[in-house]
């Protein structure tokens, strides 16, 4: 553009990779804040998260910053894990075993930098693939981050030009720059109509940074529990959780029955987005529109405190041949889309370094696809 100051452009040689280290947390996350392609999945917290979510994956971070003289470029968050399946176990760079972020390189890059660092990213990746005997790379890229947004046409997925092949999907995100009366206009007619019995009953309140205490948490870690019927992560993700509340990160919003709380709904928040991560309802109490009510107070919450967008989830309507996905989860996407808002490409894209291991997932899927289809009635 016109008067815009770009980073020097140094020969792809000079280009040099840096492991991450906890040394360097700081300055990995400081750029995070700064890269227009970064948002919270790319920072130290969200990479501390994945590592402890599934310890059975043996997760482990091979993480690397990318640097043009002594100045990071780029971050790629990246870890290794061991999936155990009938053939044996294979090692693969995803993230709690779905798909890891994808890498975030600095603002003001121009466009042959930009294609010169990225090519040297995945091309280490690769690399990497072959030390660690990885045999699959699994990435997702954010519609959260301000590049999503940026393109003044639509824009391929952008993992293709590396050797990886499409797996997306798609997600839910409202626009939040109208006002409240419009974001009701714009949601379905039943969920207008559960908000305002729900808020006849129920008290509904945000816990952040200002408001959150050891025991309001610790009443959601439990409800959490009683609502999965079993402890679904280890204890030290709560804890993580907890801290991002209390620096900032995210946000709690409690629904309350009578002096007794009856529902929490999770959202992390960073830069001008938001992402509606998880929630729970007591279930003695399942009669009641608890995430109805949740929900528009999060909405009214994160238009008062400027943010912009509020991915509230993915959006699928059957199985495709990369995501079989069960009733339950196609009722939740329609719960979600009930909220208003559009839905945009989730760019996901995998790629494979091992032939007997791509022969073994493509067989389960095909088998697990094909089990999905409705043959036509015979006449």
């Amino acid at each position: 553009m016109k008067g815009e100051q770009h980073i020097a452009q140094p020969a792809t040689e000079k280009l040099t990779i840096v492991p991450l280290t906890a040394d360097r947390y700081e300055e990995w996350d400081r750029f995070c804040l700064e890269s227009p392609d970064a948002w919270f999945w790319q920072t130290t917290k969200w990479l501390e998260y994945s590592l402890h979510y599934r310890p059975e994956l043996q997760s482990r971070s091979v993480s690397f910053m990318c640097l043009s003289e002594s100045s990071p470029v780029a971050v790629c968050p990246l870890i290794v894990e061991t999936r155990i399946r009938d053939t044996g176990s294979n090692n693969e760079f995803s993230f709690g075993g779905d798909a890891g972020p994808s890498p975030a390189l600095a603002a003001n890059l121009s466009e042959r930098m930009r294609k010169e660092v990225l090519q040297r990213i995945f091309a280490f990746i690769d690399e990497l693939a072959g030390k660690l005997k990885v045999a699959r790379s699994i990435f997702r890229m954010s519609p959260l981050a301000t590049s999503f947004w940026k393109a003044s046409i639509p824009q391929p997925n952008p993992f293709l030009s590396f050797g990886f092949s499409d797996i997306s999907l798609s997600t839910q995100v409202i626009d939040l720059l109208p006002d409240e009366s419009q974001l009701l206009r714009e949601m379905r007619k039943g969920h207008r109509a559960d908000i305002t019995r729900g808020n006849r009953l129920l008290q509904t309140t945000i816990l952040n940074k200002q408001t959150i205490s050891p025991e309001a948490f610790e009443r959601y870690r439990l409800l959490h529990q009683k609502a999965a019927g079993r402890v679904t992560r280890p204890r030290v993700t709560f804890e993580m959780t907890q801290a991002w509340i209390e620096s900032g990160l995210a946000i709690l919003a409690v629904a309350n029955l009578e002096g007794r709380d009856v529902g929490f709904a999770l959202v992390t928040v960073y830069k001008d987005g938001a992402y509606y991560g998880s929630s729970c309802e007591d279930p003695e109490f399942n009669h009641l529109p608890i995430g109805h009510v949740m929900q528009w107070r999060i909405l009214q919450w994160l238009k008062e405190n400027g943010f912009r967008r509020y991915e509230i989830g993915i959006q699928v309507h059957a199985s495709q041949p990369h995501t079989i996905v069960s009733g339950k989860e196609v009722k939740i996407a329609f719960f979600k889309r009930g909220f208003g808002g559009v839905a945009v490409p989730l760019w996901r894209a995998e790629k494979f370094y091992d032939v007997s291991y791509c022969f073994a997932v493509l067989q389960e899927r095909n088998q697990q696809y094909s089990a999905t289809v409705l043959e036509p009635a015979q006449a």
